[in-house]
């Protein structure tokens, strides 16, 4: 395990904190989060089991700054006149996904005509408020910096041909000098090509601080990220065993993941055994089960003392077999397996149980259905896990990606144990900031905030 960038514990808090990779990610740069703020109930569960009872699981649009400030003096972890170091978080802001810009644009339009000519449609939009909420804890606690995460999509978006980014930057006010940049989590030891716009405040009289930099010549791929549960089945309750592999590719990070520590609410520290926990999916249906064998990554193969890969060339999704191989592939394969198929309408078949499924409509789904490559990084982990995982197919076996896997592609470490049902913890794993990349932000803010005490004697 590495040690701290310093001796000191700086204090931050989190907020919109979900199952907790900010914080893990900052303690391990070195911070000591004060408090953490989370609204759903399972991912508050995850974040005390994981890292501490300093959670607070309130709707912070109901529970305000002072209020939080008030509860911390009385636990005598804060009192009048500290000063905070830190506050990270990522507020939801539904109005940016690359689907929902324009309805928000007019939504925004209709409902603020009354509002003052200064308030910009963005600040003011519902969907926003909790955004909002986050400047309104930076404005209230006023710490040192701050560190905003979102989506990519942020950074394209324009209202009036004003880019939403400099709205943002003028939200915080003139005490705080903030800056942008999109940043691309595989850079940064994460397996996973996952980009997000991650904003920096730093306030009028500290260092500015500076973003990391990539020094990851040679990007953690799936195969690498999972190796040591490749052949691993998972199981009913998530839990199975999973030998170390030291000297295998990814060993490195597969071994961060396994000595990463994690503190449960006795105060035990617990790090990573053979026991890995959250290896759980769901079930492949009888038409997945035809469906998963025909589609195809487009990775080479590979073959080792241990592992051996197929070709899986060429990359073959949903649109490239329906219906194309309706009559070829397909039906006499429904059939094979005892299925009734039929044409009218639409096409659909009837399992063995009687269930009744409409094959999925190509305009709409040919790219959704797809298996993950095993020589690259993951795709983006999404928070759409909790509903199906036919973007995240196993690039060889016939499922689809379990908790687990999912967290390990988000850098969690194999002690971190997720709360709450199968679709709670994938929603919880595709919400989260990866603990890697969020370290990397924690030490940039600490090389910032020793300069800043140096400079002040």
């Amino acid at each position: 395990m590495r040690t701290n960038v310093g001796s000191e514990r700086f204090k931050a808090i989190d907020l919109f904190a979900g199952p907790g990779g900010l914080s893990l990610g900052l303690t391990a740069a070195g911070f000591r989060i004060i408090a953490a703020v989370e609204y759903e109930k399972d991912a508050g569960k995850t974040y005390e089991h994981n890292i501490g009872t300093h959670t607070k699981i309130q709707d912070i649009t109901n529970y305000s700054p002072d209020e939080l400030e008030q509860e911390l003096i009385k636990s005598e972890i804060w009192a009048a006149g500290d000063e905070l170091d830190l506050i990270a978080g990522g507020p939801p802001c539904p109005g940016f996904s690359l689907i929902g810009r324009s309805k928000m644009y007019g939504t925004a339009r209709l409902k603020n005509k009354k509002l003052k000519k200064e308030v910009h449609r963005f600040i003011a939009h519902p969907k926003n408020k909790l955004f909002r909420e986050f400047v309104n804890y930076v404005k209230h606690f006023t710490p040192k910096y701050f560190i905003m995460e979102n989506v990519q999509g942020m950074a394209s978006y324009e209202l009036d041909d004003e880019p939403i980014v400099n709205v943002i930057k003028r939200s915080f006010g003139n005490r705080y000098k903030v800056e942008s940049e999109v940043i691309d989590a595989s850079e940064f030891g994460v397996p996973q090509q996952r980009k997000r716009i991650i904003f920096i405040g730093t306030r009028d009289d500290m260092e500015m601080a500076e973003y990391p930099y990539s020094g990851q010549i040679n990007k953690i791929s799936t195969l690498e990220a999972i190796r040591d549960l490749w052949n691993i089945e998972p199981s009913t309750n998530g839990e199975v065993i999973a030998a170390t592999l030291p000297n295998s590719r990814g060993a490195k990070f597969r071994k961060r993941m396994a000595e990463w520590k994690c503190i449960r609410k006795d105060g035990e520290e617990v790090v990573g055994t053979e026991i890995k926990y959250n290896h759980w999916t769901r079930k492949t249906n009888e038409r997945d089960g035809v469906l998963f064998p025909l589609l195809s990554s487009g990775s080479p193969s590979y073959s080792s003392k241990y592992i051996t890969i197929p070709s899986s060339k060429p990359r073959t999704i949903y649109g490239d077999i329906y219906p194309s191989l309706w009559e070829s592939d397909l039906k006499p394969m429904f059939e094979a397996r005892g299925m009734k198929v039929s044409m009218r309408k639409k096409r659909h078949y009837v399992e063995s149980n009687g269930t009744k499924w409409v094959m999925y409509p190509n305009a709409s789904f040919k790219d959704k259905m797809r298996r993950i490559r095993w020589d690259k990084p993951a795709p983006t982990v999404v928070a759409h896990l909790a509903k199906d995982g036919y973007m995240f197919i196993h690039p060889i076996h016939q499922r689809t990606i379990t908790v687990r896997e999912a967290a390990r592609f988000q850098s969690f470490p194999d002690s971190f144990v997720f709360k709450g049902s199968m679709t709670s913890q994938f929603r919880q794993v595709g919400n989260a900031v990866p603990p890697l990349l969020a370290e990397k932000l924690g030490e940039c803010i600490i090389r910032a905030l020793k300069q800043s005490a140096k400079k002040l004697g």
